[in-house]
């Protein structure tokens, strides 16, 4: 494997896919959970449904994020031996991308007011950005652990 041109599992391997989900749920589905329950108060039926609607929605969607830093990687040229400021840009804006997409989702079957999904969705748009850059380097490591080639392997 070329550190620029790195040969990424096919979007169809399963061993990938459960390994690109299994991070996202093991990262973001615990710490939204806390979010909706102690600052957007959300109550426990509430809370149940929409971190049971994120497990489901990601194993959907898990391997999305990290297909999605693939190919933003290839596109844009960022690569390991980049700049911190482009593996910043990269993994944010990956986190941006995949964050919205599924916490959305999550929010509008969990039951959630109005005024909670005021409060809960630009939260985890935030939380997306500031821990695009930390969740790239747990997905990396996450993936090395598994045999899975990462992407900025950190």
């Amino acid at each position: 494997m070329k550190p620029n041109n790195p040969t990424y599992e096919s979007v169809g391997s399963l061993k990938a896919y459960w390994v690109d989900t299994t991070a996202r749920i093991i990262w973001y589905v615990p710490t939204l959970g806390l979010w909706e329950k102690f600052f957007v108060g959300m109550d426990n039926s509430e809370i149940f449904i929409s971190r049971t609607a994120a497990i489901a929605w990601n194993l959907g969607i898990g391997r999305l994020h990290g297909k999605t830093r693939e190919w933003l990687s290839i596109l844009t040229g960022i690569t390991s031996q980049s700049p911190n400021y482009q593996k910043l840009i990269l993994d944010t804006l990956t986190g941006f991308i995949v964050t919205f997409t599924s916490y959305a989702a999550s929010l509008s079957v969990s039951g959630a007011s109005l005024e909670e999904a005021k409060v809960a969705l630009p939260f985890a748009l935030i939380f997306g950005l500031v821990t695009g850059r930390p969740y790239g380097r747990f997905l990396d490591w996450y993936r090395k652990k598994w045999h899975i080639t990462p992407v900025l392997d950190t």
